[in-house]
C-alpha cells in the first residue's frame, strides 16, 4: 500500500527512525546533565548509543549502508573508550590494529555486497586517514627523538 509516495513499511520505518532519535535525543541530554558519572565515560555512552541506533535502524530497514555505517561507528566508538582506559602503549597499538582491520573489513563486506558508491567513497577516505595515523604514530615517536633529523655525534 502506498501512502504519501511511500509504501506503508517505508512509513513505519520512518516513524520508528524519527522516534528512536528522539528518544535517543532526550537519553543523551539526560546522561549528559547527570553530574555522578565521568564526562568522557559519559560522551562515549552517547557515541555508542548513537551508533547503536544506527545499526539497528539499518537493521531494521533492511538498509546495508546505514548498517555498514553503524557497524563502523561501533567499532570507532568501542576502539576510542578501550584505549582511553588502556595504560600500555603495546596494546593500545593491538587494539587499533584490530579494529582498523574489523572497520576495513565491514566497510569491504558492505561494498562488495552493495557496490554503492557512497561505501566506496567512504572506504577510501577512511582506508586513507587510518593509513596516515598509523603511520604518523609508528614516525613521530622516532621524530619527535631526533628533532632536526641529525645523528648525535
Amino acid at each position: 500500500m502506498v501512502i504519501g509516495g511511500l509504501n506503508t513499511s517505508a512509513n513505519v520505518y520512518l516513524i520508528l527512525f524519527l522516534a528512536s532519535i528522539a528518544v535517543s535525543a532526550v537519553l543523551a541530554y539526560r546522561l549528559y546533565r547527570k553530574k555522578t558519572l565521568e564526562v568522557g565515560v559519559r560522551r562515549w555512552i552517547i557515541f555508542g548509543f548513537l551508533a547503536s541506533m544506527v545499526l539497528i535502524s539499518g537493521a531494521a530497514s533492511g538498509n546495508v549502508v546505514t548498517i555498514v555505517f553503524g557497524a563502523s561507528l561501533l567499532f570507532a566508538t568501542a576502539f576510542s573508550f578501550l584505549t582511553s582506559y588502556v595504560k600500555s602503549d603495546l596494546v593500545k597499538r593491538t587494539l587499533g590494529v584490530v579494529f582498523f582491520f574489523a572497520t576495513f573489513f565491514v566497510m569491504v563486506y558492505g561494498y562488495a555486497i552493495t557496490r554503492s558508491l557512497i561505501l566506496l567513497i567512504a572506504l577510501l577516505f577512511i582506508a586513507t586517514m587510518l593509513s596516515v595515523a598509523f603511520v604518523l604514530s609508528y614516525l613521530l615517536p622516532g621524530i619527535r627523538k631526533n628533532p632536526r633529523g641529525m645523528a648525535k655525534g
